[in-house]
């Protein structure tokens, strides 16, 4: 295990890298989800579901910029925008 300023990593940079692939593609599929929801939703059903989508998407990447970016910076830059 990596010492990092987290402790020690539980995962190596290249579990890491795929963990932060996985990652990005969730959250560009729940972005798919929500633009699908807005288009064929009521205003309510919208409201509803992206506020949840909005929730899981901060934790998700929350997730990434504390647990892979915190333990491998140079991940972040592997970030395509």
């Amino acid at each position: 295990m990596r010492g990092t300023m987290h402790g020690a990593s539980l995962m190596d940079i290249q579990t890491a890298k795929r963990f932060q692939i996985h990652a990005e593609q969730a959250i560009k599929e729940l972005n798919s989800a929500l633009h699908l929801a807005r288009d064929t939703s009521s205003e309510e059903e919208f409201l509803a579901v992206a506020k949840l989508m909005g929730e899981i998407i901060a934790r998700v990447d929350g997730l990434l910029h504390e647990s892979i970016y915190g333990d491998y910076p140079e991940l972040r830059e592997l970030v395509k925008p």
